[in-house]
């Protein structure tokens, strides 16, 4: 490449693994690949010496677009772990186990391509299966020829960080638990049509003539094909029924129980008797609608947790670097953190979580803060000084003793907080199921009124007639299904517009909405530093943001956020040194040029002018951190460090507060910032509420639920684990896109859609499945009252009755499926505009 055209190549560089720009200060004119960051340089390299090129080629055919790679470089020694992988994986035959493993990165089928191609570089790897809309992998492997340990680093060095999926089991017990429906549904449905035909040959043999002994031969055969109906596939209903009464509740299954057995045992001694109707294939057609519905139900409500399991399936910390020995042998040793006990000491490496709540005992750093507090100013830590569970170290290597490790952390207690809170039933399914009892009572109590009518004014037979008709077709089924099937749907309808709602009973509880509470970090703005205000020289700022690129720390990934373009090209690049929380300095095409704090640019001897002192002290005032740029000696510009408002957060709360909803912003971030966001949104100051620890969000939503009057709800919106105890008290907790684990527990709805505009589509998708909820039950009520008088006077019978009932629910589930709830919005979101101060 030659010296004129350098300059081009660089402004126009592309990532070859993601086809990101590449940062001016990474690209190498020497070389044709040019790559953004590590990660992709190494994802890059092992893909292609593993020969999978094809990868980059279906993503393409795709049209995807890939993101950084995000190798986490651990050696996952935890894995290897006896207690995890008796608790973490099944023993298969022939020496074989195998694991789920929780994917971090999987976006396309590309990398499902790539994951299942493991087997062939990585001997002792049987077979991986990937599903890719839960990110959970299937890995068959044989501990005698590789480790877990081993199949962890080489997806994780393919970009694919994994993490041991914990709701293995759970997903074992509702595999096997389809296998017997579809099992039961088989039986009946082949039962089904052999009775209908046998049952067609009756019926014609009744008008047209039929001799005696075939007669026989198809009632007795009909009898033998249904035993395996009434015995098998319709135990699930005899099982709940008897379960209920043994409790002493009426179960909805009742009324199908009691029906299904008199026409059995009915149509069993007519068989018998020689004379008589047969309603074996009605009973069969009903069973087999019966079982096709609820498996219907089943996986609508299991498509829309999907996402969910995936997120619940990874711990919130899984593993510490637990240091063994002492002096020159001591040495790093991953473990579980159920095998840490206070004292231990534990290492943490830049850019890791803190695993434990304990005390630094070497070292100095700066810890992220903002999923335990809300604070997005990085915090600086020596030693002696407390450190949580949960925390970002962003700078340096720390050494911490241990004093609490997994539930006795802070963050152990809230999640303790957030599981009794969650232990509830939804209050809307509890009407619907009470409604339903008391039918099912009203049900039985007038069948055996008409079994008694109808027998004293006709004959026993017309009365099991009439008894049977009526309890099949007044089956409340369709009743029940109104409710958790409307949900259903409207959950998978809700997960794909990027909100899923996990608990029901908050559709209820949106009704009426008195009070939205908004936290800041994360929630109203983008959870990441960046230049949110430069003054000085163009120059100055584009040298800093080149020398930051040599950099992990957060204030560089704040220069480097945004910015897609360069107005100044840096060449040359060298004699980089870093200052673990104070800046960094480096000689970019001959000019000297620092970056840091004030304290920085004083121990160099720098001070910055009157001009950029007091625009320093201007963004101080504003809530930003101010950080020096210095060039040859002379400090040459300031950038106001800052976490930027989300472009639709005035939008979506001008919103909320013309529909009448309070807003209020409860943040842990400094008094000043949260003051400064909040008149930006347009609220009064006593509704922007800063410096609030976990416990003093918990308490202020506690405080509104309990003192609030009429019958408006108190929502919570949030994204960390600080918000964790709030978004459980609360009426209705919202857990936003990038939040934690904790919050994502704690929390009644996850967004998985950037932003808060969102938060509008839940109330207005709530609204319409209460409307679809409110058709459903008016139908079931209405056709439960028409049909049972139809049955009663004798104008429905049994095969009717076992063709509407199935129809009611029929029309149920399409009333469900069909409705238009939860709608991604089709135009854009009017925002503000803000300009990018680093010129992007």
């Amino acid at each position: 490449m030659s010296t004129a055209t350098a300059p081009e190549a660089r402004a126009s560089a592309s990532c070859a693994h993601c086809g990101l720009t590449v940062p001016p200060g990474l690209v190498r004119a020497q070389e044709t690949e040019q790559f953004c960051c590590a990660g992709c340089r190494q994802v890059y390299t092992l893909v292609r010496e593993w020969g999978f090129d094809q990868y980059y080629r279906l993503v393409h055919q795709q049209q995807g677009q890939l993101e950084p790679a995000r190798v986490s470089g651990r050696n996952f020694e935890d894995f290897d772990d006896p207690q995890l992988q008796a608790v973490a994986s099944d023993v298969l035959g022939g020496d074989r186990r195998r694991t789920r493993l929780y994917l971090e990165g999987v976006h396309c089928a590309a990398c499902v391509w790539l994951v299942e191609k493991l087997p062939a570089v990585l001997a002792g790897v049987d077979d991986v299966r990937l599903n890719y809309g839960s990110a959970v992998a299937d890995v068959t492997w044989r501990p005698g020829q590789t480790r877990l340990s081993t199949i962890g680093r080489a997806l994780d060095r393919l970009g694919y960080t994994p993490h041991v999926h914990q709701a293995s089991r759970l997903q074992d017990a509702r595999r096997a638990e389809d296998r017997a429906t579809l099992a039961r549904l088989g039986v009946a449905a082949a039962c089904a049509m052999n009775l209908t035909f046998m049952s067609g040959a009756l019926y014609a043999g009744d008008a047209s003539g039929m001799a005696a002994q075939y007669q026989l031969f198809f009632r007795w055969f009909s009898l033998l094909v249904a035993v395996p109906v009434m015995t098998y596939s319709a135990r699930p209903f005899f099982q709940t029924a008897l379960a209920g009464l043994r409790a002493g509740i009426v179960h909805i299954d009742l009324p199908i129980a009691v029906g299904l057995a008199i026409g059995a045992l009915a149509s069993a001694w007519n068989v018998v008797t020689g004379h008589g109707p047969l309603w074996f294939d009605s009973l069969a057609m009903l069973t087999t609608a019966l079982l096709g519905a609820r498996q219907l139900q089943r996986s609508a409500q299991r498509a829309a947790l999907e996402r969910a399991d995936s997120l619940r399936g990874v711990a919130f910390l899984e593993f510490a670097r637990r240091i063994e020995g002492d002096g020159p042998d001591a040495v790093s040793v991953e473990v579980p953190l159920t095998a840490l006990t206070p004292g231990d000491r534990v290492e943490v490496r830049c850019g890791e979580l803190v695993p434990v709540d304990g005390v630094v005992l070497t070292g100095q750093s700066s810890l992220d803060n903002a999923i335990i507090t809300g604070e997005s100013v990085p915090v600086p830590v020596n030693a002696g000084d407390l450190v949580h569970a949960g925390a970002t170290n962003l700078s340096a290597r720390l050494l911490v003793r241990v004093d609490a490790a997994g539930a006795g952390t802070r963050v152990g207690a809230l999640l303790a907080l957030v599981q009794e809170a969650l232990a509830q039933k939804p209050a809307l399914l509890q009407r619907t199921d009470a409604l339903a009892r008391r039918f099912v009572k009203t049900l039985l109590a007038v069948s055996v009124a008409a079994v008694a009518v109808a027998w004293w004014q006709h004959s026993l037979d017309i009365g099991i007639t009439r008894v049977v008709a009526l309890l099949v077709v007044s089956c409340p089924c369709a009743l029940g299904l109104s409710v958790p099937l409307a949900m259903s749907v409207s959950l998978m309808r809700a997960a794909r517009s990027g909100i899923f709602i996990k608990n029901p009973d908050a559709i209820d509880r949106l009704q009426h909405v008195q009070m939205v509470i908004l936290d800041k970090t994360g929630t109203l703005t983008e959870g990441h530093a960046a230049v949110a205000r430069w003054h000085g020289r163009d120059l100055a700022r584009d040298l800093a943001r080149a020398l930051e690129a040599q950099s992990a720390h957060r204030v560089a990934r704040a220069f480097q956020h945004g910015a897609r373009t360069a107005l100044h090209l840096v060449r040359h690049v060298d004699n980089v040194e870093e200052v673990a929380g104070l800046g960094i300095s480096g000689r970019l095409d001959g000019h000297l040029v620092r970056v840091g704090s004030r304290a920085y640019m004083d121990a160099a001897g720098v001070t910055p002018d009157a001009d950029c002192d007091a625009a320093g002290e201007a963004m101080l005032a504003d809530g930003l951190s101010p950080v020096f740029v210095a060039m040859d000696g002379h400090v040459a510009g300031v950038a106001g460090i800052g976490d930027a408002l989300r472009p639709d957060a005035y939008d979506t709360v001008r919103r909320l507060r013309s529909r009448g909803v309070h807003v209020l912003i409860a943040s842990g971030d400094h008094p000043g910032v949260v003051a400064r966001i909040g008149a930006e949104l347009g609220l009064p100051a006593a509704d922007a509420r800063g410096g609030l620890t976990p416990e003093a969000k918990r308490d202020l939503v506690a405080g509104l639920v309990s003192a609030r009057k009429g019958p408006g709800s108190i929502v919570m919106v949030g994204d960390g684990v600080n918000d964790a105890a709030a978004l459980a008290l609360a009426d209705v907790g919202v857990a936003v896109q990038g939040g934690m684990g904790a919050s994502i527990v704690a929390s009644d709805i996850v967004l998985t859609r950037e932003g808060v505009r969102p938060l509008l589509d839940i109330l207005d998708g709530a609204r319409r499945l209460r409307g679809v909820i409110r058709r459903n039950i008016s139908f079931s009520l209405i056709y439960n009252i028409c049909a049972s008088s139809l049955a009663l006077a004798g104008f429905v019978g049994p095969l009717l009755a076992a063709v509407l009932m199935p129809l009611s629910s029929l029309i149920v589930v399409l009333s469900s499926s069909f409705s238009r709830t939860f709608i991604r919005p089709a135009g854009r979101v009017a925002t503000r505009s803000v300009r990018d101060p680093l010129g992007a």
